[in-house]
Protein backbone atom coordinates (compact mmCIF):
# COMPACT_ATOMS: atom_id res chain seq x y z
CA UNK A 1 0.00 0.00 0.00
CA UNK A 2 1.85 3.28 -0.99
CA UNK A 3 0.88 6.62 0.84
CA UNK A 4 -0.02 9.66 -0.81
CA UNK A 5 2.33 12.83 0.22
CA UNK A 6 0.76 14.51 3.47
CA UNK A 7 -0.81 17.57 3.53
CA UNK A 8 2.18 18.98 5.47
CA UNK A 9 4.91 16.71 4.55
CA UNK A 10 6.21 17.54 7.85
CA UNK A 11 3.61 15.35 9.17
CA UNK A 12 4.10 11.67 10.26
CA UNK A 13 1.64 9.14 9.68
CA UNK A 14 0.20 5.80 10.67
CA UNK A 15 0.47 1.96 8.87
CA UNK A 16 -3.54 2.94 8.65
CA UNK A 17 -3.74 6.27 6.81
CA UNK A 18 -5.20 5.51 3.72
CA UNK A 19 -7.75 3.24 5.09
CA UNK A 20 -8.52 6.51 7.64
CA UNK A 21 -8.89 8.81 4.03
CA UNK A 22 -11.00 5.85 2.30
CA UNK A 23 -13.32 6.39 4.90
CA UNK A 24 -13.37 10.26 4.59
CA UNK A 25 -12.08 11.10 7.89
CA UNK A 26 -11.65 14.51 8.72
CA UNK A 27 -7.34 14.38 9.52
CA UNK A 28 -5.61 17.28 11.79
CA UNK A 29 -2.20 17.57 13.00
CA UNK A 30 -2.06 15.90 16.68
CA UNK A 31 1.29 15.82 17.77
CA UNK A 32 3.25 16.00 14.85
CA UNK A 33 0.72 13.19 13.41
CA UNK A 34 -2.07 13.35 10.60
CA UNK A 35 -4.42 11.84 12.71
CA UNK A 36 -8.27 11.30 12.21
CA UNK A 37 -10.26 13.55 14.50
CA UNK A 38 -13.44 12.48 13.50
CA UNK A 39 -15.51 9.87 10.75
CA UNK A 40 -19.12 10.58 11.22
CA UNK A 41 -19.26 13.01 14.39
CA UNK A 42 -17.11 13.44 17.18
CA UNK A 43 -20.78 13.06 20.06
CA UNK A 44 -22.05 9.97 17.22
CA UNK A 45 -18.88 7.92 17.77
CA UNK A 46 -18.35 8.99 21.34
CA UNK A 47 -22.30 7.65 21.94
CA UNK A 48 -20.75 4.79 19.94
CA UNK A 49 -18.25 3.86 22.20
CA UNK A 50 -20.57 4.52 25.20
CA UNK A 51 -23.58 2.08 23.66
CA UNK A 52 -21.77 -0.52 21.27
CA UNK A 53 -18.10 -0.02 20.30
CA UNK A 54 -15.32 1.82 18.52
CA UNK A 55 -12.39 1.35 16.77
CA UNK A 56 -9.52 3.85 17.46
CA UNK A 57 -6.08 3.82 15.54
CA UNK A 58 -3.88 4.88 18.71
CA UNK A 59 -0.51 4.00 16.40
CA UNK A 60 0.76 7.38 16.67
CA UNK A 61 1.91 6.05 20.80
CA UNK A 62 4.96 5.33 21.20
CA UNK A 63 6.03 1.69 21.72
CA UNK A 64 9.34 0.93 23.25
CA UNK A 65 10.60 -2.40 24.12
CA UNK A 66 13.08 -3.08 27.35
CA UNK A 67 14.04 -6.52 27.99
CA UNK A 68 17.26 -8.29 29.34
CA UNK A 69 17.74 -9.50 32.97
CA UNK A 70 18.45 -5.96 34.13
CA UNK A 71 15.16 -4.61 32.57
CA UNK A 72 13.56 -5.03 36.20
CA UNK A 73 15.77 -3.01 38.19
CA UNK A 74 16.09 -0.35 35.01
CA UNK A 75 12.03 0.65 35.31
CA UNK A 76 12.23 0.58 39.03
CA UNK A 77 14.33 3.58 39.00
CA UNK A 78 12.85 5.28 35.94
CA UNK A 79 9.51 4.62 36.96
CA UNK A 80 6.99 5.76 39.86
CA UNK A 81 5.04 2.51 40.25
CA UNK A 82 6.30 -0.47 41.97
CA UNK A 83 7.16 -3.28 38.59
CA UNK A 84 7.99 -5.66 41.01
CA UNK A 85 4.38 -6.19 42.08
CA UNK A 86 3.91 -7.12 37.96
CA UNK A 87 3.16 -10.82 37.10
CA UNK A 88 4.20 -11.71 33.45
CA UNK A 89 0.57 -11.10 31.54
CA UNK A 90 -0.04 -8.03 34.04
CA UNK A 91 0.34 -3.76 33.44
CA UNK A 92 0.03 -0.99 35.25
CA UNK A 93 -0.43 2.79 34.54
CA UNK A 94 2.94 4.69 35.79
CA UNK A 95 5.00 8.10 35.27
CA UNK A 96 8.70 8.25 34.56
CA UNK A 97 9.56 12.13 36.51
CA UNK A 98 12.47 14.17 36.72
CA UNK A 99 15.24 14.51 39.57
CA UNK A 100 12.78 17.30 40.50
CA UNK A 101 9.35 15.47 40.32
CA UNK A 102 8.10 17.09 37.34
CA UNK A 103 6.30 14.65 35.33
CA UNK A 104 8.49 13.59 31.98
CA UNK A 105 5.91 11.41 30.64
CA UNK A 106 2.99 9.46 32.05
CA UNK A 107 3.05 5.28 30.56
CA UNK A 108 1.65 2.19 30.95
CA UNK A 109 4.00 -0.18 31.47
CA UNK A 110 3.15 -4.03 30.40
CA UNK A 111 4.86 -7.43 31.42
CA UNK A 112 4.13 -9.45 28.53
CA UNK A 113 7.88 -11.82 29.87
CA UNK A 114 9.51 -12.50 32.71
CA UNK A 115 12.35 -10.00 31.78
CA UNK A 116 10.52 -8.64 28.69
CA UNK A 117 8.35 -5.24 29.10
CA UNK A 118 6.84 -2.77 26.78
CA UNK A 119 5.79 0.72 27.57
CA UNK A 120 2.81 2.60 26.01
CA UNK A 121 4.27 6.19 25.95
CA UNK A 122 3.10 9.37 25.01
CA UNK A 123 3.44 10.19 20.63
CA UNK A 124 4.15 14.00 21.99
CA UNK A 125 7.25 13.19 24.36
CA UNK A 126 8.06 9.37 22.12
CA UNK A 127 11.71 10.96 21.19
CA UNK A 128 12.39 12.61 24.73
CA UNK A 129 11.13 9.24 26.39
CA UNK A 130 13.24 6.91 24.41
CA UNK A 131 16.42 9.71 24.60
CA UNK A 132 15.94 9.74 28.56
CA UNK A 133 15.71 5.70 28.81
CA UNK A 134 18.82 5.55 26.91
CA UNK A 135 20.78 7.83 28.51
CA UNK A 136 19.63 6.57 31.91
CA UNK A 137 21.08 2.46 30.33
CA UNK A 138 24.16 1.53 32.77
CA UNK A 139 23.45 -1.98 32.51
CA UNK A 140 24.76 -4.46 29.58
CA UNK A 141 22.24 -6.79 30.23
CA UNK A 142 19.56 -4.54 29.19
CA UNK A 143 18.01 -3.84 25.57
CA UNK A 144 16.42 -0.77 24.75
CA UNK A 145 14.35 -0.29 21.67
CA UNK A 146 12.02 1.91 19.95
CA UNK A 147 8.89 0.02 18.44
CA UNK A 148 6.73 2.53 17.43
CA UNK A 149 7.61 2.32 13.18
CA UNK A 150 7.35 -1.67 13.72
CA UNK A 151 3.97 -2.27 15.72
CA UNK A 152 1.06 -0.82 15.37
CA UNK A 153 -1.43 -0.31 18.07
CA UNK A 154 -5.63 -0.42 17.51
CA UNK A 155 -8.01 -0.08 20.57
CA UNK A 156 -11.64 -1.47 20.61
CA UNK A 157 -13.61 0.13 23.48
CA UNK A 158 -17.15 -0.44 23.67
CA UNK A 159 -19.69 -2.85 25.57
CA UNK A 160 -19.67 -4.97 22.80
CA UNK A 161 -15.97 -4.80 22.33
CA UNK A 162 -16.04 -8.92 23.15
CA UNK A 163 -17.28 -10.71 20.74
CA UNK A 164 -16.26 -8.72 18.13
CA UNK A 165 -12.97 -9.82 19.29
CA UNK A 166 -13.91 -13.20 19.67
CA UNK A 167 -14.07 -13.69 15.45
CA UNK A 168 -10.22 -13.22 16.18
CA UNK A 169 -10.22 -16.96 16.90
CA UNK A 170 -8.24 -16.04 20.16
CA UNK A 171 -9.06 -18.42 23.00
CA UNK A 172 -6.68 -17.00 25.11
CA UNK A 173 -8.48 -13.38 25.40
CA UNK A 174 -11.57 -14.74 26.68
CA UNK A 175 -10.12 -14.96 30.44
CA UNK A 176 -8.47 -11.68 30.32
CA UNK A 177 -9.05 -9.30 33.10
CA UNK A 178 -8.60 -5.84 33.39
CA UNK A 179 -5.15 -4.37 33.01
CA UNK A 180 -3.97 -8.08 31.66
CA UNK A 181 -2.24 -8.58 28.49
CA UNK A 182 -1.27 -12.03 26.70
CA UNK A 183 0.90 -12.89 24.00
CA UNK A 184 -1.06 -14.10 20.50
CA UNK A 185 0.03 -14.91 17.30
CA UNK A 186 -2.10 -12.57 14.33
CA UNK A 187 -1.72 -13.54 11.08
CA UNK A 188 1.19 -15.65 11.77
CA UNK A 189 3.38 -13.25 13.60
CA UNK A 190 3.79 -12.26 17.75
CA UNK A 191 1.54 -9.51 18.38
CA UNK A 192 -0.51 -9.14 21.98
CA UNK A 193 -3.52 -7.68 23.61
CA UNK A 194 -4.04 -6.12 26.43
CA UNK A 195 -7.15 -5.30 28.69
CA UNK A 196 -6.80 -1.62 28.79
CA UNK A 197 -8.31 1.72 27.17
CA UNK A 198 -8.28 5.23 27.48
CA UNK A 199 -12.30 5.55 27.61
CA UNK A 200 -13.50 4.06 31.03
CA UNK A 201 -15.75 1.19 28.43
CA UNK A 202 -14.60 -2.25 28.73
CA UNK A 203 -11.89 -2.70 25.93
CA UNK A 204 -8.97 -4.04 24.42
CA UNK A 205 -5.50 -2.86 22.74
CA UNK A 206 -4.39 -4.76 20.04
CA UNK A 207 -0.03 -4.58 19.34
CA UNK A 208 0.21 -6.28 16.24
CA UNK A 209 2.91 -5.92 13.28
CA UNK A 210 2.70 -2.72 11.79
CA UNK A 211 2.53 -4.76 7.89
CA UNK A 212 -0.94 -6.08 9.46
CA UNK A 213 -2.27 -3.16 10.33
CA UNK A 214 -4.69 -2.87 7.84
CA UNK A 215 -5.89 -6.23 7.64
CA UNK A 216 -6.68 -6.21 11.37
CA UNK A 217 -8.24 -3.04 11.10
CA UNK A 218 -10.78 -4.29 8.25
CA UNK A 219 -11.61 -7.43 9.83
CA UNK A 220 -12.11 -5.72 13.21
CA UNK A 221 -14.60 -3.13 11.19
CA UNK A 222 -16.45 -6.32 9.01
CA UNK A 223 -17.13 -8.35 11.92
CA UNK A 224 -18.35 -6.02 14.33
CA UNK A 225 -20.00 -4.06 11.63
CA UNK A 226 -23.48 -5.88 12.68
CA UNK A 227 -22.87 -4.84 16.55
CA UNK A 228 -22.88 -1.08 15.85
CA UNK A 229 -18.81 -1.04 15.46
CA UNK A 230 -17.74 2.39 13.77
CA UNK A 231 -13.95 3.75 13.66
CA UNK A 232 -13.63 6.33 15.85
CA UNK A 233 -11.44 9.28 16.41
CA UNK A 234 -9.21 11.96 19.07
CA UNK A 235 -11.78 13.90 19.15
CA UNK A 236 -14.18 10.80 20.54
CA UNK A 237 -11.73 9.70 22.20
CA UNK A 238 -10.97 13.05 24.09
CA UNK A 239 -14.21 13.54 25.13
CA UNK A 240 -14.59 9.70 26.80
CA UNK A 241 -11.21 9.81 28.23
CA UNK A 242 -12.33 13.27 30.23
CA UNK A 243 -15.27 12.05 31.63
CA UNK A 244 -13.36 9.39 33.61
CA UNK A 245 -10.99 11.96 34.65
CA UNK A 246 -7.98 10.26 32.91
CA UNK A 247 -5.15 13.08 32.43
CA UNK A 248 -4.14 14.09 29.16
CA UNK A 249 -0.54 15.04 28.95
CA UNK A 250 0.17 18.65 28.09
CA UNK A 251 -2.80 19.67 28.86
CA UNK A 252 -3.27 19.00 32.67
CA UNK A 253 0.09 17.23 33.69
CA UNK A 254 3.85 18.38 32.08
CA UNK A 255 7.34 18.56 33.44
CA UNK A 256 5.53 21.67 35.50
CA UNK A 257 3.33 19.32 37.84
CA UNK A 258 4.24 16.54 39.65
CA UNK A 259 2.20 13.26 40.50
CA UNK A 260 1.06 14.35 43.60
CA UNK A 261 0.13 17.82 42.48
CA UNK A 262 -2.21 15.47 39.59
CA UNK A 263 -3.87 13.82 42.79
CA UNK A 264 -2.30 10.81 41.48
CA UNK A 265 -0.20 10.02 44.23
CA UNK A 266 -1.38 6.47 43.81
CA UNK A 267 1.12 5.71 41.07
CA UNK A 268 3.92 6.37 43.55
CA UNK A 269 5.52 3.55 45.70
CA UNK A 270 7.74 5.37 47.75
CA UNK A 271 8.42 1.93 49.60
CA UNK A 272 9.80 0.13 46.82
CA UNK A 273 13.42 1.73 46.94
CA UNK A 274 15.03 4.65 45.31
CA UNK A 275 13.61 6.21 41.91
CA UNK A 276 14.04 8.81 39.95
CA UNK A 277 12.27 12.21 41.06
CA UNK A 278 11.51 10.15 44.62
CA UNK A 279 13.71 12.54 47.09
CA UNK A 280 11.43 15.61 45.87
CA UNK A 281 8.32 13.75 45.97
CA UNK A 282 9.23 12.67 49.70
CA UNK A 283 9.71 16.60 50.36
CA UNK A 284 6.46 17.72 49.07
CA UNK A 285 4.82 14.59 50.29
CA UNK A 286 5.95 16.10 54.03
CA UNK A 287 5.38 19.53 53.24
CA UNK A 288 2.25 19.44 51.48
CA UNK A 289 1.47 20.29 47.97
CA UNK A 290 0.51 23.87 47.22
CA UNK A 291 -2.08 22.86 44.61
CA UNK A 292 -3.89 19.90 43.24
CA UNK A 293 -5.69 18.57 40.44
CA UNK A 294 -9.23 18.44 40.64
CA UNK A 295 -12.56 17.71 38.61
CA UNK A 296 -15.62 19.80 38.68
CA UNK A 297 -19.07 20.32 37.01
CA UNK A 298 -20.43 23.31 36.24
CA UNK A 299 -23.95 24.42 38.05
CA UNK A 300 -24.85 26.36 34.60
CA UNK A 301 -25.48 25.67 31.43
CA UNK A 302 -22.11 26.43 29.83
CA UNK A 303 -19.10 24.47 28.13
CA UNK A 304 -15.19 25.35 30.40
CA UNK A 305 -12.40 24.78 28.45
CA UNK A 306 -8.52 24.64 28.29
CA UNK A 307 -7.03 27.87 30.23
CA UNK A 308 -10.48 29.36 31.55
CA UNK A 309 -9.98 30.73 34.85
CA UNK A 310 -10.75 29.32 38.23
CA UNK A 311 -11.89 31.89 40.59
CA UNK A 312 -13.34 31.37 44.38
CA UNK A 313 -17.41 31.41 44.38
CA UNK A 314 -18.47 34.67 45.46
CA UNK A 315 -21.94 34.85 44.53
CA UNK A 316 -23.60 38.05 46.19
CA UNK A 317 -20.62 39.80 46.19
CA UNK A 318 -20.19 42.51 44.28
CA UNK A 319 -16.07 41.39 44.47
CA UNK A 320 -15.44 38.56 42.17
CA UNK A 321 -12.00 37.67 43.42
CA UNK A 322 -8.40 37.36 42.14
CA UNK A 323 -8.21 33.47 40.18
CA UNK A 324 -6.55 30.57 42.24
CA UNK A 325 -6.19 28.20 39.49
CA UNK A 326 -6.93 27.77 35.86
CA UNK A 327 -9.09 24.50 33.39
CA UNK A 328 -6.39 21.99 32.42
CA UNK A 329 -9.64 20.02 30.42
CA UNK A 330 -13.08 20.76 29.66
CA UNK A 331 -16.25 20.01 27.46
CA UNK A 332 -19.73 19.68 27.45
CA UNK A 333 -20.62 16.07 28.60
CA UNK A 334 -23.10 14.18 26.29
CA UNK A 335 -24.68 12.12 29.03
CA UNK A 336 -24.53 14.12 31.79
CA UNK A 337 -25.64 17.20 29.47
CA UNK A 338 -23.36 19.53 31.75
CA UNK A 339 -20.34 21.35 31.39
CA UNK A 340 -17.51 19.06 33.19
CA UNK A 341 -13.77 19.83 33.77
CA UNK A 342 -9.96 19.20 35.24
CA UNK A 343 -8.25 21.94 36.94
CA UNK A 344 -5.58 23.02 39.53
CA UNK A 345 -6.62 25.11 42.40
CA UNK A 346 -5.73 25.22 46.24
CA UNK A 347 -5.62 22.30 48.41
CA UNK A 348 -8.45 24.84 50.81
CA UNK A 349 -11.26 23.77 47.81
CA UNK A 350 -10.03 20.86 46.45
CA UNK A 351 -12.41 18.48 48.61
CA UNK A 352 -15.44 17.08 46.84
CA UNK A 353 -18.49 19.19 47.48
CA UNK A 354 -16.37 22.87 47.70
CA UNK A 355 -17.57 25.64 45.84
CA UNK A 356 -15.54 27.71 42.66
CA UNK A 357 -16.46 29.57 39.65
CA UNK A 358 -15.35 29.12 36.26
CA UNK A 359 -14.66 32.60 34.26
CA UNK A 360 -16.29 31.98 30.83
CA UNK A 361 -16.53 34.64 28.05
CA UNK A 362 -16.41 37.77 30.92
CA UNK A 363 -19.01 35.71 33.34
CA UNK A 364 -18.74 33.46 36.52
CA UNK A 365 -20.42 30.38 36.50
CA UNK A 366 -20.88 28.61 39.88
CA UNK A 367 -19.64 24.68 39.84
CA UNK A 368 -18.81 22.11 42.16
CA UNK A 369 -15.19 20.02 42.70
CA UNK A 370 -16.65 16.34 42.71
CA UNK A 371 -15.12 12.84 43.06
CA UNK A 372 -14.40 11.16 39.86
CA UNK A 373 -14.86 9.59 37.30
CA UNK A 374 -17.68 11.97 36.20
CA UNK A 375 -19.08 8.54 34.58
CA UNK A 376 -19.22 5.36 35.67
CA UNK A 377 -20.04 2.50 33.01
CA UNK A 378 -23.18 -0.21 32.99
CA UNK A 379 -21.61 -3.14 32.99
CA UNK A 380 -25.29 -5.10 32.29
CA UNK A 381 -24.77 -3.91 29.16
CA UNK A 382 -21.86 -5.64 28.33
CA UNK A 383 -22.31 -8.10 25.56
Amino acid sequence: MSLSPPTNPILKRTPLFEAHAALGAKLVDFAGWEMPIQYSGVVDEYHTVRQAAGLFDVSHMGRVLVQGEGALPFLQRVTTNNVAKLAVGESHYSMACNPQGGIKDDIFVYRVGPDEFYLCVNASNREKIVAWLQAQKDDERLTIRDRSEDVAQLALQGPAARPILGHLGLPELDALEPRQCVAVSLFGSRSFVSRTGYTGELGYELYAPSEHAGRLWDLLLSKGHATGLKPAGLGARDLLRLEMGYLLYGNDISEETTPLEASAQWVVDFDKGPFIGRDALARQRETGVTRCLVAFELLEKAVPRHGFKILPNNTGTDSPGQPIGEVTSGNLSPILQKGIGLGYVPPTVSAAGSSIAVEIRGRLVPAVVVKPPFYRRNKHREA
